[in-house]
């Protein structure tokens, strides 16, 4: 295409929503607050250099 190339799936998924899937995200630690993540968000900024 163009100047790409475009890869689609051969069997696409069948659509599901967050709710279904985010168990398989074996997270076991406490969750983490808004501001925690905040926090992270801006600290990564930061070390882009924006």
């Amino acid at each position: 295409m163009g100047d790409g190339i475009l890869l689609k799936p051969k069997k696409p998924f069948k659509e599901t929503t967050l709710e279904q899937v985010a168990g398989c995200l074996k997270y076991e630690e406490k969750a983490k607050t808004i501001e925690e993540m905040d926090e992270a968000i801006e600290q990564g900024i930061k070390e882009l250099g924006y």
